[in-house]
């Protein structure tokens, strides 16, 4: 245990190689992305050791209940947004090593879904761009690009969520900002929207890494699994949004409503937070600024 925060530390073992110590937000996200599975050991002392499963706390839902198809799409999601890597790793990476030719050992990480590999190598193209205002995005073949790119993801997701009921609406990445706009799937990094009407728009699992939405107005917006991680959202209206899942890591939210906004499972890691309103915010099983996991029931404040 950490003295200074107070926060739980955790060891890794697997096959006699110890790692660590992670925190316990870590140990989530390493569940999630494969770097652990629940079968890999742990412990606070380094002298006593159990499985991960046997820590349910530790195991992330969106893990369980991944036969189902909304259960599927949710674990993708979560994947995408918590691989933060931008270049592929050579074959044999297993996932505990800082880089390849530091790793130790036959390879022990399971294959990752092409739907990831994909992902990192289109945002390795776009971090390698300059950042791009929305009207410089607009022009040329982007749009074109874009739209073909997430009509297909929009066929695919179709497949997981036909036994939902939901009625399939595919996203307009083309258009302007506005009013219920639907991006969803979009990717759209690095984007200027200062200012931007987004009320009640359609944005879930949209790609907004490092955007600017200063002073945005964004409420009632899906925002459910959203990317917005080092994202500029200060003083943004953010009131009633369903942000259940985002990636805020980094974010800056300093002075924005959050009013009875869900930020269920949300990953607020590094966000700043300071002067934001979050009157009625449904903090459920988020994961705080400083790592730690909100408790049920959270409401206006991480418990």
């Amino acid at each position: 245990m950490d003295k200074d925060s107070g926060q739980e530390l955790w060891f890794t073992r697997r096959n006699g190689e110890v790692c660590g110590p992670h925190p316990t937000g870590l140990i989530s996200r390493f569940l999630i992305i494969g770097r652990l599975t629940p079968e890999d050991e742990i412990s606070l002392d380094q002298e006593t050791w159990q499985p991960i499963r046997e820590h349910p706390r530790l195991i992330p839902d969106e893990l369980r209940n991944a036969d189902t198809p909304e259960g599927r799409e949710r674990l993708l999601q979560a994947r995408l947004r918590e691989d933060e890597r931008v270049r592929d790793r050579r074959a044999g990476d297993d996932g505990f090593a800082a880089d390849n030719n530091h790793r130790r050992g036959p390879d022990r990480r399971r294959p990752e879904p092409p739907e990831i590999i994909s992902h990192r190598r289109k945002r390795a193209q776009w971090l390698s761009r300059p950042r791009a205002t929305l009207d410089a995005a607009m022009r040329g073949p982007f749009p074109w690009i874009l739209a073909a790119s997430a009509t297909l993801v929009a066929v695919l997701l179709f497949f997981w969520a036909t036994d939902r009921g939901e009625p399939a609406q595919p996203p307009a990445c083309h258009l302007p900002p506005a009013p219920e706009v639907n991006w969803s799937y979009c990717r759209m990094p690095g984007l200027d929207l200062s200012g931007a009407d987004l009320r009640r728009a359609q944005l879930r699992s949209t790609d907004l890494l490092g955007s600017r939405l200063d002073g945005a107005l964004m409420a009632g917006a899906d925002l459910r699994y959203a990317d917005l991680r080092r994202s500029q959202l200060a003083g943004a209206d953010l009131r009633r949004a369903t942000l259940t899942g985002a990636a805020l890591q980094d974010a800056a939210l300093n002075q924005a409503n959050l009013e009875e906004a869900d930020l269920s499972y949300a990953n607020l890691i590094g966000a700043d937070l300071s002067e934001t309103r979050l009157e009625g915010a449904v903090l459920d099983r988020a994961i705080w600024v400083d790592g730690r996991v909100c408790e049920t029931g959270s409401i206006g404040a991480c418990k």
